[in-house]
């Protein structure tokens, strides 16, 4: 006696391209998790440089920030050009460094600005309420470096911790849409 075992009509109707695609196999979740990757290898110098330069060679907050930003910018730019968005390694490097830098001022001018509002607001709080002509000092030692005193190390990685948190998605979107973009070629 043989038996054989006949596949139904139902297994054989599930087209495969109706299928959901996993996110992990999206292209842009790939990139952005490269992205990310990226970016953790730059966070690890920013936060180095601005540590060191701060703690160790007395800088002020932002001359610290502002280094740490652009080393980690160039670490950045390197790694996203020759692995996150590699396909676009055909456009001009000038052009997009050009973008780049674009892009990241705009990301150094957000990164700055939450580091010195999340220090004034640290700083101008210490009596348990923030103190508005206070904190506006502070903002605006900050900003000038004319302050005098050494953030707490909790403080500084923290706010930094916050802005690269910020400044991530305004940096992947610009530079995926824009700095790095594919031509797709004309058929």
């Amino acid at each position: 006696m043989s038996y054989t075992t006949s596949s139904t009509h139902a297994e054989s109707d599930s087209p495969i391209e109706n299928r959901p695609v996993p996110i992990h196999q999206k292209p842009g979740a790939r990139q952005f998790v490269k992205f990310c990757i990226v970016g953790f290898s730059s966070t690890i110098i920013n936060f180095a440089v601005v540590n060191g330069l701060h703690y160790k060679a007395h800088f002020q907050v932002w001359p610290s920030v502002i280094y740490g930003f652009l080393l980690s910018c160039v670490n950045g730019f390197i790694w996203n050009r020759q692995w996150t968005f590699k396909q676009s390694r055909s456009n001009s490097v000038a052009t997009q460094s050009v973008r780049f830098v674009a892009v990241n001022i705009v990301g150094l001018v957000l990164n700055c600005s939450i580091v010195a509002i999340l220090i004034a607001l640290y700083e101008s709080s210490k009596g348990s309420v923030v103190n508005t002509h206070h904190f506006i000092a502070m903002f605006e030692s900050i900003a000038a470096s004319q302050h005098k005193f050494d953030v707490p190390k909790l403080v500084l990685n923290g706010a930094l911790l916050v802005a690269t948190g910020v400044v991530v998605f305004w940096n992947f979107f610009a530079n995926r849409l824009w700095t790095f973009k594919h031509k797709k070629k004309a058929a």
